[in-house]
């Protein structure tokens, strides 16, 4: 049983126009991301692609030219959202591109202590970052793969300027969306991973680690515009087939596991939210009797290798507990892929689960929906059921 992989290698770290460039190697048509500026509404933008040799690769670098008096240089999430709607694109990669975002303003909203409607990007609101998200998920969809997997994220040390003065490396939005993601020492210095990289690969890569087995059909070299010693600022696209053994794909992952009888059960949700914005990929909370009768809550995450300390850290901190237990365990999951379901109300973006080439299952993504439920003023049950979520309801009284 074979599927279509994408495996970013982030040799020398990576940002939009890196991986953007390295997609369009792999062979997707460079033609759909020069069309986005005027799709946009950016009628003055200009994209130039070139071609250098970083670190002795040769690579294709995207470039992207405009005046930045003519464009605000800082948007909410709204505006950019509004943005995406208006550009000439698959749905499913205008609500990637939307995930993207959402990604990127959570941690920014983190960071500097607001909310998901005051917050404001400043150099990632800019046009060139439109542009490179847009374009990879564009690109994504041409490319047509099952899963991505990410290589571990290079780090680089020092300082960078941005609109809020001189902030060490990894920058604070960087560093906020780093849980769940294993890093290294890239041993130079400067700004190997950007906010706009670290938002897309935290966003569509399926999991991280290294190379899977597989058959490579094309490699792509996306360059970025910085030059580091010993270190080739470059990400590599592979796609190509992988062959499974079965029908699921076998992860590793903790669970990592306490009981709690003196904690202000309103907590729990807050807890829940925090671990999962820690890294873990699942947490919930079950009832249980501990000893000498008492009611109490098991609280379980699942998370992991690289979200362990995160995870344990929030989990001590958030709750009354004194320790934790750790438990590694198995997982086997169906290969999953984006799809949209048109509704009355809007696109939804809706997760397929497949066996072999057969799609088994269809959930559309909640927020997305809910979101167009409170736009709309719509029952969100109603999308959930249009969108295929839940079965149609006969109302007559039979």
């Amino acid at each position: 049983m074979t599927s279509r992989i994408l495996y970013l290698d982030c040799a020398g770290g990576v940002a939009g126009d890196m991986l953007l460039s390295a997609l369009v190697e792999a062979g997707a048509d460079p033609k759909a991301v020069e069309a986005i500026p005027t799709s946009l509404g950016f009628d003055d933008v200009s994209l130039q692609w070139s071609s250098g040799r970083p670190g002795g690769f040769a690579a294709r670098r995207l470039e992207v030219n405009f005046d930045p008096a003519a464009h605000p240089h800082h948007r909410g999430l709204r505006d950019l959202e509004e943005l995406i709607d208006r550009a000439s694109a698959p749905a499913t990669a205008k609500e990637r591109a939307k995930e993207v975002f959402l990604t990127l303003a959570r941690a920014e909203a983190a960071v500097h202590g607001e909310t998901l409607d005051t917050v404001h990007f400043h150099e990632v609101g800019c046009v060139d970052a439109l542009i490179d998200i847009l374009g990879a998920c564009i690109t994504l969809e041409q490319l047509a793969v099952d899963e991505i997997v990410c290589s571990s994220l290079p780090m680089g040390y020092g300082t960078v300027q941005c609109a809020h003065g001189t902030l060490p490396l990894p920058a604070p939005a960087v560093a906020a969306m780093l849980p769940g993601i294993p890093v290294h020492d890239a041993g130079v210095e400067g700004e190997t991973v950007t906010p706009t990289g670290a938002a897309l690969v935290k966003t569509l890569a399926n999991h991280f680690g290294p190379m899977p087995e597989m058959t490579v059909e094309a490699v792509g070299v996306g360059a970025g515009s910085r030059e580091y010693p010993g270190l080739p600022n470059v990400v590599r696209a592979f796609v190509g087939t992988a062959t499974a053994v079965d029908d699921t794909i076998p992860t590793e992952a903790l669970l990592i596991q306490c009981n709690i009888d003196d904690l202000d059960p309103r907590v729990l949700p807050v807890v829940i939210e925090q671990l999962l914005s820690a890294g873990a990929v699942d947490a919930y909370t079950t009832p249980i009797v501990m000893k000498k009768g008492r009611p109490g809550h098991l609280i379980t995450a699942l998370a992991p290798q690289a979200a362990l300390d995160p995870v344990v850290t929030t989990l001590l901190r958030e709750t009354t507990s004194l320790g934790c237990r750790i438990t590694h365990v198995d997982k086997r999951h169906l290969r999953r892929r984006m799809e949209t379901a048109d509704t009355p109300w809007g696109p939804v973006p809706v997760k397929a689960a497949l066996i072999g080439d057969t799609v088994v299952r269809r959930v559309p993504e909640f927020e997305p929906c809910a979101e167009l439920a409170r736009e709309t003023g719509v029952p969100v049950r109603e999308i959930l059921a249009a969108a295929g979520g839940l079965p149609n309801e006969d109302n007559d009284d039979d």
